[in-house]
């Protein structure tokens, strides 16, 4: 059963911030006042509550903020449900939040200010802030600012952190929203999707804090982000949205997508420029 709680009276937003959740009630209020306590107030929060058990339905109806609208629904995944999301949007500039990270109150007003300025943007990150599952820093992660240096590498690594992205909802439904299909990398795919029909920059501030799980090298799960990273990457190559020279860039995941996961975690340690947080970021910087 699909249900929306929460209308908005305000004029129509300038931003549309969408968070999917599912049993995230550890850090869920944390994250809705990072976004409730942003400089740039004409803006909507679109929780889409996939299918909690937890007391993440109740931190939810407890949420009094005219801005927040509230969408329950049976799980169906994260890509399900960033896109349902994403239909209830009303403002043109969508930027995506986890449960589990806080915005630094001047995120959004930024990466408003840098897209106005740069219409023929569509896509644009930030660099991130690092924190452990208490808070605490344990590093920072910068990407490549401009389009020329996003594109460069961007078939070797994926060059967006999820959760600090603002798009344009028309470029995302031009080219069909995130796939249904793909159990990982839906983000990693989709950014290659829409760099066909737009360009791509981080912003060098970090204006999300991202918190880190346990490390997770060498599980199942981070094999299979690997694997779906690769067919992302082929995808792009095989549309022509990426040059075939860039082919390169597959060498890495394609070898650590063989290497058991042990073998991994025990190179990993060793190779120089390697670090935990690094290790724990993972191949595919979204989520």
């Amino acid at each position: 059963m699909h249900g929306v709680a929460g209308v908005s009276e305000a004029p129509n937003p300038l931003v549309s911030v969408v968070m999917s959740v599912r049993n995230g009630e550890r850090f869920l209020q944390a994250a809705i006042v990072s976004i409730l306590q942003q400089t740039l107030d004409r803006i909507e929060l679109i929780v889409i509550d996939d299918g909690s058990s937890d007391g993440s339905p109740g931190i939810l109806a407890g949420v009094e903020d005219p801005r927040v609208r509230t969408i329950r629904r049976e799980h169906a995944g994260l890509a399900a449900a960033l896109n349902a999301g994403i239909r209830e949007a009303r403002a043109d500039l969508v930027a995506r939040m986890d449960c589990d990270d806080e915005s630094d109150p001047a995120r959004l007003a930024r990466q408003l200010e840098y897209l106005r300025a740069h219409p023929d943007v569509g896509l644009l990150g930030t660099a991130v802030t690092l924190v452990d599952e208490a808070g605490t820093e344990v590093g920072k992660w910068r990407p490549p600012a401009d389009d020329a240096s996003i594109r460069r590498t961007m078939i070797r690594r994926n060059q967006f952190m999820h959760p600090s992205v603002m798009l344009r909802k028309s470029i995302f439904e031009a080219v069909g929203g995130y796939r249904e299909d793909m159990p990982k990398a839906q983000d990693y795919d989709l950014w290659l999707r829409m760099l066909a029909r737009t360009r791509g920059a981080n912003l060098p501030e970090p204006l999300l804090r991202r918190r880190l799980g346990p490390t997770q090298v060498g599980t199942a799960a981070e094999t299979r982000q690997i694997r779906w990273g690769l067919v992302a990457r082929f995808g792009a190559l095989r549309r022509g949205d990426f040059p075939w020279r860039d082919a390169t860039g597959l060498l890495q995941p394609a070898i650590a997508a063989m290497t058991p996961g042990p073998l991994r975690q025990w190179l990993r340690r060793r190779l120089p420029g390697t670090s935990d947080v690094a290790v724990r970021i993972g191949d595919d910087a979204g989520r």
